[in-house]
């Protein structure tokens, strides 16, 4: 009999009892920086912000926010109704990971059949299995998981380490949800090209107290963060809005299409390249530009303007 099986010690009752007051909410959110790359922890951030990218939570060919947010509702209220037992729970995967196929957007990007919504109410994306769950009595049932148990406690994704700390704390207080959140903050490329772009205009680097509560910079920040989603230059052979993020060389986003008129790249080549990008005329580069400077001016507006006071 495995570990796993023969139920949590009593050292790992006491972890997770530690980490968190918060009776059957999976997965909690850590404190501040408590042993994680780049001092700001991504996973799970508050009671209604988590990411599930690194899951393939996006990597579906129906992604919008409404179809995922029903698929996970259903998915949890089937979970829930599940037998904790080895062959009942390797079943339930089974049989989402069946029906799903080879239908997958990004071929080889594994999407878990074991995330939910967790937390009391049910209002962030995590892992189903994890001790913490509802229903799962402090067991550990992530080894039953594609990538095993161990992945799931010590994976980082890339934007832990390749962001500034005030860029990531900036995506958690205006992304508005785990949706937007974790479809943005695993976009390393795009978020520091972006965020560049407005460090360059203020001439200093960002802080979390310039955006904070000025609904004005947020309303900006998340009419940039939807572009991953409204994007009307992704090619149809460049999925979206799911982004293969993992530093395996195994895939990367193509360079940007520009008409022959073009002799030199866009200024804003690398936003344009990680939303996945090509374009026919020079009119739609130009109408592109002003989808991505519209955001940027009214952020570095806004700031340089109250530095002025």
């Amino acid at each position: 009999m495995s570990p796993m099986q023969s139920g949590p010690s009593v050292c790992s009752r006491a972890k997770a009892q530690h980490r968190t007051g918060e009776k059957g909410a999976a997965c909690p959110p850590r404190p501040p920086g408590a042993g994680v790359p780049g001092g700001v922890y991504l996973c799970q951030v508050d009671d209604g912000l988590s990411c599930g990218a690194c899951c393939g939570l996006y990597n579906l060919q129906e992604a919008d926010e409404d179809r995922l947010l029903q698929m996970l509702q259903q998915r949890t209220e089937a979970f829930a109704l599940t037998p904790r037992q080895i062959e009942a729970l390797t079943e339930f995967g089974r049989k989402i990971t069946e029906r799903l196929g080879d239908r997958l957007p990004v071929s080889g990007f594994h999407h878990c059949p074991f995330l939910g919504l967790i937390g009391e109410d049910r209002t962030r994306v995590g892992c189903l299995l994890h001790p913490l769950g509802q229903g799962n009595d402090g067991v550990d049932f992530r080894g039953l998981s594609h990538y095993g148990g161990m992945a799931c406690r010590i994976y980082f994704c890339p934007s832990h380490e390749s962001l500034a700390p005030a860029w990531k704390k900036i995506v958690q207080k205006s992304a508005g949800g785990w949706y937007l959140y974790g479809l943005v903050i695993t976009e390393d490329k795009l978020l520091a090209g972006f965020f560049g772009a407005i460090e360059e205009a203020i001439g200093r680097p960002l802080t979390e107290e310039d955006v904070a509560e000025d609904p004005v910079c947020a309303s900006a920040l998340q009419e940039f963060f939807r572009l991953k989603c409204t994007w009307p230059h992704r090619p149809a052979d460049i999925p979206g809005p799911v982004n293969y993020f993992f530093n395996d060389r195994q895939r990367t986003r193509p360079a940007v299409v520009y008409p022959p008129s073009c002799s030199r790249p866009a200024p804003y080549d690398a936003i344009f390249r990680a939303l996945g990008t090509a374009f026919e005329t020079e009119a739609a580069i130009r109408e592109a530009e002003g989808r991505i400077r519209r955001p940027i001016s009214i952020i570095s507006e806004r700031i340089r303007n109250r530095s002025q006071r």
